[in-house]
């Protein structure tokens, strides 16, 4: 009966949860590897990225990327039930959770996206115990985003591990008066799947550095909201008309502009190159030599922050603030302009190493080592 189970299924799970993985195979800590399948094509590029091993179950996915919310809601649907089960697979067979884990074990998750939730479920139904990894970030409002916001207060909730990589989520914990041990691990553990990536995957950018913008957007409250893309497309058509963009097409984006009448319109902007999603070593080469970065995402911001790139987050609000790099600009386009007029001060002429004495995911594996 195995004592640690670790259950991850989209691509920011993976790319910030693989130096936790490859630290555990280093020290020979044993553990049950479980896919929740919700990014099963990306996550397979990101694996090899790594180098890390298979997983060793699975939950019910689509054989497909998520990319619409009808297709998350069928994902959540058919993994809720198996939760309730207590249900995993193993290929073509079936597993049970008290067939394959002690009464003691330990379930790893993180994050606020949709397999933490599930991970939670499933892990009280059986009175496991719960570490959440990148717990405490919050935006303190719950349907900004949503439902990432109420998954990981929820998850926070019910944590007997609490790992927080900034110290924003760790006055957030303390003040919530979570019931489980809060742990300091320095930085988010994205700060080491950065350092592996420079380090170990090295990639020719195909543009001049430092002449093109990059543009990362996928988020469901941008590319569900017909308005919202009608902003990106304003201001990559106007104010950033004379920089030369690149942009890595999200097939969630791709949908929402579709169905919003809006791709043509994007496709056909002289100044704009599209590339499919890349491997995530050449996409952080890539923001690496980027002008500025434009996103949605906190894992694009917070490694721009790491690589000291300017970075501008379409977004109303951030779980994660403070970052001199980055301005949080919403659908405002005096913010906007803002950011343009001032860009060289939102560079960051550090570069990764001033955090060489930072291990986030030392630190949690020494913790979960101690757990099990």
């Amino acid at each position: 009966m195995e004592k640690l189970m670790v259950v991850i299924g989209t691509k920011g799970q993976y790319v910030k949860m693989a130096p936790v993985l490859l630290e555990m195979d280093r020290r020979g800590i044993p553990y049950v590897l479980v896919h929740a399948n919700q990014h099963p094509l990306i996550t397979r590029e990101i694996s090899d990225t790594f180098g890390l091993r298979p997983p060793d179950m699975e939950l019910w996915g689509l054989r497909k990327d998520i990319a619409k919310s009808t297709e998350a809601l069928s994902w959540l649907a058919g993994n809720l039930l198996l939760a309730l089960r207590g249900t995993l697979k193993d290929g073509s067979e079936i597993r049970r959770i008290k067939d394959l884990l002690a009464k003691d074990a330990l379930v790893v998750i993180h994050g606020d996206a949709p397999p933490a939730l599930l991970s939670l479920i499933l892990a009280k139904r059986f009175h496991l115990r719960i570490a959440h990894v990148e717990s405490g970030e919050r935006t303190h409002n719950l349907l900004s985003p949503f439902p990432e916001e109420i998954i990981r207060r929820l998850v926070d909730r019910y944590s007997d591990l609490l790992f927080a990589g900034s110290q924003n989520a760790l006055e957030n914990l303390k003040r919530e008066r979570v019931q489980g041990r809060i742990i300091d691990i320095g930085m988010n553990t994205v700060l080491d799947a950065v350092r592996f990536v420079l380090k170990n995957r090295k990639h020719d950018v195909p543009f001049v550095p430092h002449e093109y913008v990059l543009v990362s957007l996928h988020r469901f409250e941008l590319t569900n909201s017909r308005s919202r893309l009608s902003f990106i497309l304003e201001l990559l058509e106007s104010r950033l008309a004379t920089e030369k963009l690149v942009m890595t097409m999200h097939e969630s984006t791709r949908w929402g502009l579709q169905r919003a009448g809006l791709l043509d319109r994007l496709t056909g902007l002289p100044h704009m190159n599209i590339l499919p999603l890349l491997p995530y070593h050449e996409f952080i080469h890539l923001m690496a030599q980027a002008k500025f970065l434009v996103t949605d995402g906190g894992g694009p911001q917070q490694e721009s922050y790491l690589l000291g790139v300017p970075c501008i987050v379409i977004r109303e609000s951030v779980e994660q603030e403070g970052f001199p790099n980055v301005c949080v600009s919403g659908f405002d386009p005096s913010r906007v302009r803002e950011f343009l007029l001032r860009l060289d001060d939102y560079r960051l002429p550090e570069g990764i190493g001033r955090f060489d004495h930072v291990h986030p995911s030392r630190t949690v594996v020494d913790h979960i080592e101690k757990a099990v």
